[in-house]
């Protein structure tokens, strides 16, 4: 009996060493470990974001602690965030890190968590409006893509799941500068400023009826169908009698494409 429990406890120093000495680097590790990061230090680390991945990276972490506040708590912060990503869009040197603070803006606010949406659409059109003479065929990419992010960001105003009412629809006039990018504009990008223009609730201002209207009636007489049914929204919104009897003209189109599109369109109905 002695000789076993001898036995049994030789090795009982050596095993309590190794139990203590993997219970030290435990702890060691979670003195290391790097702690939470605060809130303004995130806003901070997207500020200075030189790549997507840093931005990417800081806006998941930023969220993730969103989970844990309440809704007030989380609009002044989300304000930062979005002025943070706008910065990032307006100036930052490196085109991905723009196109990617963009991409977030658009997420943010089909996901209705913007609470002023105009303001998005100020930071897009004016994006969009950067290098207006003679642009090089990469800011003609960086452009379309304004565009079309631009143009997204008009889903979460739509039925049956609208995120926003009609008082947080943009004003007219944020759009108008881009009716100055027609006159140097590839047919891809005209057609996007033509369906950016439809989602409007009325073209009538001067600003859109000088250049809109002349366009709008050689589309609606195109030889190509696609450019026909393009033009029906923005034919709709416009209350101009040359722009009416287009719209007319269209609802009996021999391409179904084009008068089933008519038909849709001159039945809209502009919200209160």
């Amino acid at each position: 009996m002695s000789q076993y429990m001898n036995t049994s406890l030789s090795g009982y120093p050596t095993r309590m060493m190794t139990l203590l000495q993997h219970m030290v680097r435990g702890i060691a590790r979670l003195s290391i470990r790097p702690k939470k990061a605060s809130l303004s230090e995130l806003l901070l680390r997207i500020e200075e974001s030189a790549t997507p991945e840093q931005l990417n990276r800081g806006v998941n972490q930023l969220q993730e602690q969103f989970w844990n506040m309440s809704l007030q708590e989380q609009i002044p912060l989300r304000k930062n965030l979005l002025n943070a990503l706008s910065r990032h869009v307006l100036c930052s040197p490196a085109m991905p890190v723009r196109i990617e603070a963009a991409r977030w803006l658009r997420l943010l606010v089909q996901a209705g968590l913007v609470t002023r949406p105009a303001d998005i659409f100020v930071t897009f059109v004016t994006a969009a409006m950067r290098s207006t003479t003679a642009p090089t065929g990469v800011e003609v990419q960086e452009r379309r893509i304004y565009l079309k992010l631009l143009f997204e960001c008009f889903w979460p105003f739509r039925h049956p799941y609208p995120a926003y009412t009609w008082e947080d629809f943009p004003t007219n006039d944020i759009f108008y500068p881009l009716v100055s990018l027609f006159a140097q504009a590839d047919t891809r990008t005209q057609t996007t400023l033509m369906a950016i223009f439809a989602e409007l609730s009325a073209l009538d201002d001067p600003e859109f009826v000088d250049t809109l209207l002349p366009i709008a009636l050689q589309w609606a007489q195109h030889r190509d169908p696609e450019y026909r049914r393009i033009i029906t929204g923005v034919l709709a919104r416009m209350s101009h009698p040359q722009a009416q009897e287009a719209l007319q003209r269209l609802l009996t189109d021999p391409e179904p494409v084009v008068h089933l599109s008519a038909r849709r369109v001159i039945s809209y109905i502009q919200p209160a």
